[in-house]
Parts: structure tokens; C-alpha cells; sequence
């Protein structure tokens, strides 16, 4: 399915609401997958989100025991891991995706 996503946290660290909706202009438009595959650094059956983008396809995010937390006209929030690799080890942090699927995000209230 083709979405806009935007990560919801940085490194672990929640981004604030407000900060979100300024950044959805530069999220990028890419195909969102979710599929359940053996991870052999967990060494057990994984369901993970794939995010594919760029043009030719090559960027990839990867969301690892992916949870769908909410989906609602048109949005949904997908809940789980992100791996990265830091001095030669894997760090895990915690991640959720907000994605828009065929729909521009709300307009913000006044005052906020």
C-alpha cells in the first residue's frame, strides 16, 4: 500500500505532536509491507513492517514486532522496534510509525 510515513520517535525519544505535523511535508511517499519472517538474531518468527522509498526502491525502514495500534480514516499507527548499528553492535530502540494512507493530515487548532 502506498503511504506517507513519519517516525514518531528519535532514537527512542518521542518527537512532540507538534513537531510531527511540521515534518509531514518532507515524509516521503513509499509502499509499506507488513510480512512475519524467522530473524536469526531474535532466532524466532518476527512480523515486520517494511517502508520502501526512493526511486529506485532502495531505501528501506524496517519496523521489527510491529502492532497496529489504531487505524482511522485513512491514518493508522504501527507500534514496535527499530534496529541500528553503532560501534559495531545492534541497538534496539523503540519506534512507532504514523501513516497516512491516501489522506492529508488534519489541520492543526488554533493556539497549538
Amino acid at each position: 500500500m502506498i503511504v506517507k510515513m513519519l517516525k514518531m520517535r528519535l532514537a527512542g525519544v518521542e518527537v512532540p505532536k507538534r513537531r510531527l505535523h511540521d515534518r509531514y511535508n518532507s515524509a516521503r511517499p513509499g509502499t509499506l509491507e507488513v510480512i512475519e519472517t524467522t530473524d536469526q538474531g531474535l532466532h524466532r518468527l518476527v512480523k515486520l513492517a517494511r517502508f520502501t522509498y526512493g526511486e529506485s526502491g532502495n531505501y528501506v525502514d524496517t519496523l521489527f514486532d510491529v502492532n497496529l495500534l489504531w487505524y482511522r480514516d485513512g491514518r493508522m499507527v504501527l507500534s514496535g522496534f527499530e534496529r541500528s548499528k553503532k560501534d559495531m553492535q545492534f541497538c534496539d530502540y523503540a519506534q512507532s510509525w504514523l501513516c497516512f494512507v491516501g489522506t492529508e493530515p488534519p489541520p492543526v487548532p488554533e493556539g497549538r
